[in-house]
């Protein structure tokens, strides 16, 4: 091996961050290292913005103190050992309010309602989270045609969007609606967007571990709501999931409280929050972290009520897809291979890209179109005569 070959292999493995065998091989060019660098730049962005926030000693003991209750009542519920049981189901969602808007060429509707959500009682973090007075309220973008029944896609944000620009680009919302003739739904997860207290996102990872408990229970008590609503209210031919990043974590979590769904497409999907935080957060801890009571096997055990890889899906294993970047900086290729081996291995796209460059990336975009033609029964509506032609699943 010449020292060229050496430093490449070098390179190579540095950009590609992990050590799975069974994943295919990136290709190291100068498009697969410009996708790199921009998912870097964007995570050290982010990184910045914690380490700028230093924890006050109040800080610290709600955490402390939090995490260890936490982990009390978790245990003595039952919750850890059965993290379904943590969850209630919630009543049909009825009656929102419905408001006509437009961006971006998109004509949409604004769907607010009370979310109806509340930690247990006696719950830590209770009253805070109830504090938090713009998440009472449940959001949703709607987009949806008026000429009788459809399938319906959910499509859940990712961390730090929930805004109706970001969302619609980020799921080509023009494609969905118009050329695959779907109506789609885009619920505003937790602390983002209209509902979020500071910067969207802010307060989720790094409020402390009944924040990001909370955050994921309301999320899946407002998605499973708002579901109801499309299969009760608005004749749904067949209701699917998908979700990119924080919204894939919640789409692999749906899938294990909803039989019915079509699909749950969990795109670059965070599968273990405590690992990938540790991960970015760890390093900028001190060493003395774990006497603050800060222990990460405790807030493993309370996240597991929130975690999919401790849960079995109910949707059949057709019907669960999955896509990562092989340089994904922000979700590392091991916790979506680790989301695929929990599914039963379904079928899974693997591209040459980062966390970012999934929406420019060919095969991701047919792989999504494939899905779902095959589960919510629509093909392509673009053809040279400009009509829609639209299959229905029976």
């Amino acid at each position: 091996m010449t020292i060229v070959d050496e430093v490449f292999g070098q390179t190579r493995d540095w950009i590609v961050g992990h050590r799975e065998d069974d994943l295919p091989r990136a290709r190291l060019t100068p498009a697969l290292a410009a996708k790199w660098i921009v998912d870097e730049w964007a995570l050290q962005l982010e990184s910045a913005n914690s380490r700028l926030r230093a924890p006050s000693m109040s800080f610290r003991r709600r955490l402390r103190d939090e995490l260890g209750d936490g982990v009390e009542m978790f245990n003595t519920e039952g919750w850890v050992d059965d993290p379904r049981s943590y969850h209630e189901d919630p009543p049909p969602l009825k009656r929102p309010r419905m408001t006509k808007k437009s961006v971006a060429g998109l004509e949409y509707e604004h769907l607010i309602v009370k979310s109806g959500y509340e930690p247990h009682a006696d719950e830590p973090g209770r009253d805070r989270w109830l504090g938090y007075e713009p998440n009472r309220n449940a959001h949703a973008w709607v987009l949806r045609h008026d000429d009788g029944p459809r399938p319906w896609l959910i499509c859940i944000n990712g961390y730090r969007t929930g805004t109706p620009l970001v969302d619609f680009t980020t799921f080509n919302a023009k494609h969905l609606h118009h050329d695959l003739g779907l109506n789609l739904a885009f619920p505003v997860s937790p602390l983002h967007g209209p509902r979020s207290v500071g910067a969207s996102g802010d307060r989720v990872l790094f409020g402390g571990a009944m924040n990001t408990v909370h955050t994921a229970a309301q999320a899946i008590w407002d998605i499973r709501r708002l579901k109801s609503w499309i299969q009760d209210t608005q004749d749904a031919t067949a209701v699917g999931a998908s979700g990119i990043s924080l919204g894939g974590y919640f789409t692999s979590l749906l899938a294990c409280f909803e039989d019915d769904l079509a699909c749950a497409i969990a795109g670059v999907p965070e599968a273990d929050l405590v690992r990938g935080m540790r991960r970015n957060v760890e390093a900028l801890l001190p060493p003395f972290y774990e006497q603050w009571g800060l222990s990460w096997r405790s807030l493993e055990r309370v996240n597991r009520v929130v975690s999919p890889l401790a849960m079995d899906p109910l949707i059949p294993k057709e019907a669960r897809y999955i896509f990562g970047g092989l340089v994904d900086r922000w979700v590392r290729p091991g916790n979506v291979h680790a989301l695929w081996e929990h599914w039963d291995e379904p079928e899974i796209c693997w591209y040459q890209g980062s966390h970012l460059s999934f929406r420019i990336e060919p095969e991701v975009n047919r792989f999504i179109d494939r899905a779902l033609a095959d589960r919510l029964g629509v093909v392509d509506a673009r053809s040279t005569s400009g009509r829609s032609h639209i299959r229905l699943i029976s």
